[in-house]
């Protein structure tokens, strides 16, 4: 990996939802932005219970992840469910993406979690390669039902 020390890691600003809302678009199996995912995202930037993190490389955003600190009473820690992490199509294979996980890691350690968990689709046999390579393990199922 070949990480780029212009890249900088930052929680995100009401500046860069529309740089974040085109990243996700990427990832995302929707036919078009939500007419209400500006005014959304700006409540995330805001709320305590999940950070919006962007990787800008010269000034531009590359990369983008949520966090969101889901409480367990029974553990009295929280644990974080990593969501909608994406590396611009034309910036992958540099290390950016080794370097948002490392840093989503790095915030929930911060934050007291027992685990980090993400969601992928079967359908990404190269991205969970990617994923293991990182020491993630695939453990359980998901169960999904379209709402």
């Amino acid at each position: 990996m070949s990480y780029n020390f212009s890249m900088q890691i930052t929680k995100a600003t009401p500046e860069d939802i529309n740089a974040i809302l085109a990243l996700q678009s990427q990832i995302y199996r929707v036919d078009q932005i939500a007419e209400n995912a500006a005014s959304r995202l700006q409540d995330q930037l805001k709320d305590q219970s999940c950070d919006v993190l962007v990787a800008r490389q010269d000034d531009k955003a590359v990369a983008t992840a949520t966090i969101y600190y889901i409480e367990v009473a029974l553990r009295a820690r929280p644990y974080a469910l990593l969501e909608g992490l994406v590396v611009d199509k034309s910036h992958r294979a540099h290390g950016i993406g080794t370097a948002l996980f490392e840093k989503c890691i790095e915030i929930a350690r911060g934050k007291n979690c027992y685990k980090m968990i993400f969601t992928s689709g079967k359908d990404r046999p190269d991205a969970h390669k990617f994923y293991e390579k990182l020491g993630f393990k695939k453990w359980g199922l998901e169960f999904r039902m379209d709402l």
